[in-house]
């Protein structure tokens, strides 16, 4: 790998698996003297990842405490370089029950993470780099209602529009973007755990199909 100086920043959340970790190689393939910082919750799979894009592992725990992740992020950015150009990729997040009725005790914590925690990063790295870019990893949920996800499909929309809001006034780059139904963990999940059958036999038919996006694909192009 490159030893030369680093001539760019990006902030990788979510990145010990799936979408995330495809993010952290696309980045490394297209910029190949970035400085990249790969957060998620500890796990040797974030370890991993981290060493395999050369990047550092920054083990951050998006469903702790919001005054505890916002401390972590800052200090993160308080030791970053503030003349480089920046990108934060906000990719975190989690499906939460996949029920017509979830349980009302599951919407903080589902809120928490997919909402709370990415307005807060979103908002602390605008503030540390006022033209730096945002790419808030949006999803076809957030504008399509399915009978079971609506926690996650909430909390997408909430996204996409504080990004959108956040576009008309901050300097840099501010980007949604949906990456397509990908061959992913979070697949794997809806279609064991999908309690709506439709929907289920849906994914199970593009899976076998072959019709899902190569998460490293779509990488790429988001990059």
């Amino acid at each position: 790998m490159a030893s030369a100086a680093p001539t760019s920043i990006a902030i990788i959340t979510g990145a010990s698996r799936g979408f995330g970790a495809s993010l952290c190689r696309a980045v490394r393939s297209l910029h190949p003297t970035c400085k990249i910082y790969c957060l998620s919750r500890p796990s040797p799979s974030l370890t991993a990842v981290a060493a395999s894009v050369s990047g550092t592992a920054v083990p951050i725990d998006f469903s702790t405490p919001q005054e505890t992740y916002s401390t972590a992020f800052k200090d993160l950015l308080s030791t970053l370089p503030p003349d480089l150009p920046a990108t934060l990729y906000n990719n975190h997040g989690t499906l939460g029950p996949l029920l017509s009725l979830p349980p009302p005790s599951s919407v903080p914590p589902c809120v928490d993470l997919n909402v709370t925690s990415c307005l807060t990063l979103s908002l602390s790295f605008a503030s540390a780099y006022p033209s730096g870019s945002i790419v808030n990893v949006s999803s076809l949920a957030a504008v399509q209602p399915f009978p079971t996800w609506s926690l996650y499909c909430a909390g997408k929309a909430a996204r996409d529009m504080f990004h959108a809001c956040l576009s008309k006034t901050h300097a840099g780059y501010v980007l949604n973007y949906a990456p397509g139904a990908m061959d992913t963990d979070m697949q794997g999940e809806i279609r064991e755990g999908e309690s709506d059958e439709e929907n289920r036999k849906a994914f199970v038919r593009m899976k076998e199909e072959g019709k899902l996006v190569d998460p490293g694909v779509s990488a790429l192009k988001c990059v």
